[in-house]
């Protein structure tokens, strides 16, 4: 497992998302995603002094495990959104969570001595 530790900053996603690219036989816009979703999530609202994401691919899934040291925050419990019925319906924003829940094969979260651990495992065959 290779591991990546950044500062919670917006600027750091890009650095992210080219060391993770280089896990990957080939880019996969779904991982993208979720990667971009989680990152962003936890430089807005976590208040964290780091961010270490630790990365395995196993043919053929990638497992992510983000960790801060920020509010605890279990993603998992966030209520689903209601979906607006059209396009023209929806706001911006507050879909992210869900996406991501509906994307990956598999999540899991803890909270360990003071620190958000989330684990999504993605199927990128």
């Amino acid at each position: 497992m290779n591991s990546i530790t950044l500062k919670p900053e917006l600027t750091e996603l890009y650095v992210l998302n080219e060391f993770i690219l280089n896990e990957l036989p080939e880019e996969n816009l779904q991982v993208n995603f979720i990667v971009e979703e989680i990152f962003v999530n936890i430089v807005h609202y976590s208040n964290t002094e780091f961010i270490t994401v630790n990365v395995e691919y196993e043919n053929p899934s990638l497992i992510l495990e983000f960790i801060d040291n920020g509010i605890e925050f279990n993603p998992l419990l966030k209520e689903n959104p209601d979906l607006p019925d059209s396009i023209d319906d929806a706001q911006i924003g507050g879909l992210g969570i869900f996406l991501t829940k509906e994307i990956a094969d598999e999540l899991d979260y803890h909270y360990i001595n003071g620190e958000n651990h989330l684990k999504i495992i993605k199927k990128v065959e």
